[in-house]
């Protein structure tokens, strides 16, 4: 760290400071998502905290399951203050469906595990397990 500047961290403050390990600060820097603000004279990439912002605003992003496409137009609007924010309604609004889908797909999963389930009650061997053997049907 530059002892002149104490807003440049390293990529291994940058682990400590977001818990991203980081491969996947590199592979971020890859996908042109964040960019260290200079390489020193060591090779080492200084990141400042416009980059520990970035990369805190893509970890927030990534819980909410965003794709990486979709980050990477919320980080264009971002950078566009003046326009209407209804593009980044728009994007959300677009996300949460694909939320809800996902959701329902999970609740049909579930329903077959219970099926599933409720077909092996008895106790037996793994030879004669029902689960199993629906599993492997053909049907």
């Amino acid at each position: 760290m530059n002892p002149n500047n104490p807003a440049e961290y390293l990529i291994k403050d940058l682990v400590h400071k977001t818990g991203l390990s980081a491969d996947t600060i590199r592979f971020y820097e890859k996908k042109q998502l964040v960019q260290p603000s200079l390489r020193g004279a060591n090779n080492y990439r200084y990141y400042n905290d416009d980059a520990l912002r970035r990369l805190v605003f893509i970890q927030r992003c990534r819980a909410l399951d965003m794709t990486l496409k979709e980050i990477q137009r919320l980080i264009e609007l971002e950078q566009n203050p003046e326009q209407d924010c209804c593009a980044v309604n728009d994007l959300i609004d677009e996300h949460l469906g694909h939320v809800e889908n996902r959701i329902a797909e999970l609740q049909k999963f579930q329903v077959q595990l219970q099926q599933l389930r409720q077909s092996c009650t008895s106790q037996s061997t793994v030879d004669d397990c029902q689960i199993l053997k629906q599993l492997e049907s053909l049907d």
